[in-house]
């Protein structure tokens, strides 16, 4: 089988792109000839991918490099015998290739990209692909609800946690952690677009959280154009000493990290705002840090309660709630032993359904149903 993947920025850093990258190799670990053409360029690495980058059109967004990215795509969409769109912003290219040479399409959706409303060439791209899979049970009953799209012909594949994070998560927790103080962790981009990650609500927290249940510290690892004002904010609130902004650290780096913590914590709110929707539409860090064996704070909403058993991994929080925000961190920092339990457990589920084998197991069965004529695909 020979595969088309039309992607937004194949290399960037985020978690639909990410979770692209993963979707595209696993349909190649299964021996399918896959290409990858992009409309951005981005930052990660593409060294020993078993697909085959085309390369990009453009380092940012213009009209014309639009259009270039359309007429390359046409130009380059024959001879495939599926298009793969790591975007629904990509989807209206794939119809359109369908339309002239009929090869079927699919649609991965992600989150707040297709939440609430769509243009109408994405909405109609959506509704007559031959399957669309959802990162979560939470887009996916948005893509059926907000855009009709027929539940028979949507997928739920959650995201694998990445094999080499996973392999090193594996090795002993050798970690000496200062017994005076907890150490509280986020990964995210701080991005003022992203501010529903909930950094600022864990700041604001932390004199409480640190009042209630002892010293404490608290971990950001991340950059991005938010970060001044939490800097700022930190500084308001009298915690300048008890925050430690990181920044972008190598994702080799990144397993020291959670190693050397002891709880991980992002109160994502997921809602609709004037300027559109907000929140994770999953949140593979929580998986992560389970793989570490920490116990996760997730918000309320979107998709990221699938990324955690309330009460059994971590515990789900309302993100706008300081007093419950307050209480899960103040809980979790008093008991040694919740901490581990809920590690523990954590460490098992990511075993038992996050791995790259079953996503590949999922993704294969997908695909062959996508290569086959859909009911009410036209």
């Amino acid at each position: 089988m020979r595969l088309l993947v039309l992607a937004t920025k194949y290399f960037g850093l985020g978690g639909a792109e990410a979770y692209t990258r993963t979707f595209a190799e696993a349909i190649a670990a299964s021996g399918a000839d896959v290409e990858v053409l992009s409309f951005l360029e981005g930052d990660v690495s593409g060294h020993d991918s078993p697909v085959r980058y085309l390369g990009h059109v453009a380092a940012r967004s213009t009209v014309p490099s639009q259009m270039r990215f359309v007429a390359d795509a046409l130009r380059r969409g024959r001879g495939y015998d599926l298009v793969l769109c790591g975007h629904v912003a990509t989807a209206p290219v794939a119809q359109v290739l369908r339309r002239l040479v009929g090869t079927p399409y699919m649609v991965l959706v992600h989150g707040i990209d297709v939440w609430g409303a769509l243009g109408p060439r994405r909405r109609v791209a959506l509704q007559r692909a031959a399957r669309v899979v959802a990162v979560s049970r939470f887009t996916a009953r948005a893509v059926v609800r907000e855009h009709h799209v027929s539940e028979a012909r949507v997928s739920v594949i959650h995201p694998a946690v990445d094999p080499v994070l996973l392999q090193r998560a594996r090795v002993q927790d050798g970690a000496v952690r200062s017994p005076d103080a907890v150490t509280l962790l986020t990964v995210a981009r701080l991005s003022a677009q992203e501010r529903y990650k909930g950094c600022d609500a864990v700041i604001d927290a932390l004199p409480d959280a640190a009042a209630a249940a002892g010293p404490m510290r608290y971990v950001i690892v991340g950059d991005g154009d938010d970060r001044p004002r939490l800097e700022s904010m930190a500084r308001d609130r009298h915690v300048s000493d008890l925050v430690l902004f990181a920044g972008r650290v190598p994702a080799e780096e990144l397993a020291s990290w959670y190693r050397d913590s002891d709880i991980f914590v992002m109160p994502s709110v997921a809602e609709l705002r004037p300027d559109g929707w907000t929140g994770e539409g999953f949140g593979i860090v929580y998986l992560e840090a389970a793989a570490f064996g920490r116990p996760v704070i997730a918000g309320a909403g979107g998709g990221a309660p699938e990324a955690v058993l309330d009460g059994t991994t971590g515990v789900v929080v309302d993100g706008r709630d300081r007093r419950a925000l307050v209480g899960a961190i103040a809980r979790l920092a008093q008991d040694r032993q919740l901490r581990q339990r809920m590690g523990e457990a954590g460490r098992r589920w990511v075993a038992e359904r996050f791995t790259v084998d079953r996503l590949r197991a999922e993704v294969a069965a997908v695909i062959a149903t996508a290569q086959r004529p859909s009911v009410g695909a036209r």
